[in-house]
């Protein structure tokens, strides 16, 4: 049993036998248990095999005290074999072994992706409900809700920088019940996974630690691939000019000298590899208890208010007509092929329908475009200019929808009783960023 574990209510760590949290609250013996038990297992659980690293090292330490060349030979012919079965164990036992080692890791690295992924896109998720359904997504001010929409803008980069890097495949992406407004990740998080929303994001002018992280993992692993290669390129060199076999030997001892520091390097990142599963495991583990605690109840009371009901039906038009939006955006920022003399001998507004459609065919959206203008009854934008008022009325007409529809809302009970609660689960989300921070 773990001997530390984690409040239910507010994230923080906690002693198991400790009765009540520094935020007052006493978890029942049970629950503490249960999370104990579930700590345990997961700092208990082994992601990548030891047997792999166990038998790389040993076959290089095999290679190592049995494969040297002998001080002395009385013939050629001696010191070709003893080189010659010296190559043939590399080739045949040590490099195949580093190669499965590494492509291992490789593959547990990418989990750890996908685990990073599925706990900030549950982030996400929760402070989209939050923002969106809760307070209404035009009342941060009144309400002081900067600290979610920092929650929500840090947790969409993460998903963004880590799907671009690892190049996840969405199909991959596990979900996660979110409670009865948000079905899973992908439904709550929305278009947030999908490319063409997060492009912008990506664009960085200097590297963040994670950008760095990831070169130097490249680097450790693609040297094991050079290796090889570096080693093979010895071997046919001497095999032709085999009469110095100790000037061969002494440069594929360098190369061993290398072999052993990319042992040294595979090791560190796999005893990373098995810390980073532990965190994110923790950390999923926080996110999930402490919304089935505290956020779920609320949402599902919510989610049953007749008002609610009433209000959620009313905003789907405005919903769209905000999606329509925010694709028009990324269509105008997509970057396509432009014919010169098209552009010059036809007209703005044939130029804007030609390339639009390029640009929004290119985003794999126009299926999704062409079924919302379906729904609202809308036809394309023919300019520029009529995108942009478009856009500017809309806005408009949706801040006042949500204008006058939170005034109701707000006075609801299932709103005005829990308020303190909702806003108060920004110190989960705080106790998680510090174990992510200081892991």
């Amino acid at each position: 049993m773990a001997k530390n574990i984690f409040c239910t209510r507010c994230g923080s760590d906690l002693d198991y036998q400790a009765t009540q949290c520094q935020c007052g609250f006493i978890m029942p013996s049970e629950e503490r248990r249960i999370i104990g038990y579930n700590l345990e297992t997961i700092n208990n659980s082994i992601l990548i095999d030891e047997e792999y690293a166990y038998i790389t090292i040993s076959s290089f330490e095999d290679l190592l005290n049995n494969y040297q060349l002998s001080s002395l030979y009385f013939t050629s012919g001696g010191a070709k074999k003893a080189y010659e079965k010296k190559v043939d164990f590399l080739k045949s036992d040590l490099l195949p072994k580093i190669e499965n080692w590494r492509e291992i890791i490789q593959i547990s690295d990418e989990k750890i992706s996908l685990e990073k992924v599925e706990l900030f896109s549950k982030i996400y998720g929760i402070t989209e409900l939050i923002l969106k359904e809760y307070f209404g997504p035009f009342t941060i001010k009144e309400n002081n809700l900067e600290v979610f929409t920092e929650f929500r803008d840090f947790s969409r980069y993460q998903v963004s920088t880590t799907v671009l890097e690892t190049e996840i495949d969405f199909t991959d992406i596990k979900t996660t019940n979110l409670g009865t407004i948000g079905h899973n990740i992908l439904d709550s998080v929305g278009n947030t996974l999908d490319k063409g929303s997060f492009k912008e994001l990506s664009k960085k002018t200097e590297w963040s630690d994670s950008d760095v992280k990831r070169v130097k993992a490249e680097v450790g692993v693609a040297i094991a691939g050079e290796l090889i290669v570096g080693i093979g390129s010895i071997i046919s060199q001497t095999q032709d000019a085999i009469k110095n076999v100790r000037i061969a030997d002494n440069e594929l001892n360098c190369k061993l000298e290398e072999i052993n520091d990319l042992i040294n390097s595979l090791s560190i990142e796999e005893n990373e590899i098995e810390k980073q599963k532990r965190l994110y495991d923790k950390c999923n583990m926080i996110i999930d208890s402490c919304y089935e605690r505290i956020l779920k109840p609320i949402f599902e009371e919510l989610n049953n208010d007749p008002v609610y009901i009433e209000y959620r039906d009313k905003r789907i038009p405005f919903d769209l007509e905000q999606e329509r939006i925010k694709m028009d955006d990324e269509a105008l920022n997509e970057n396509v092929s432009i014919s010169f003399w098209g552009c010059l001998l036809n007209n703005n507004a044939r130029n804007y329908k030609v390339y639009w459609k390029k640009r929004i065919k290119k985003l794999n959206k126009l299926d999704r475009y062409s079924e919302i203008n379906s729904i609202l009854k809308s036809k394309r934008h023919k300019t520029i200019a009529e995108c942009s008022s478009y856009k500017e009325l809309k806005l408009s007409e949706f801040k006042d929808f949500e204008m006058i529809n939170r005034r109701v809302l707000k006075s609801r009970p299932i709103i005005s009783n829990n308020k303190r609660e909702v806003i108060g689960f920004a110190q989960v989300f705080n106790k998680v960023k510090y174990n992510i921070n200081n892991s």
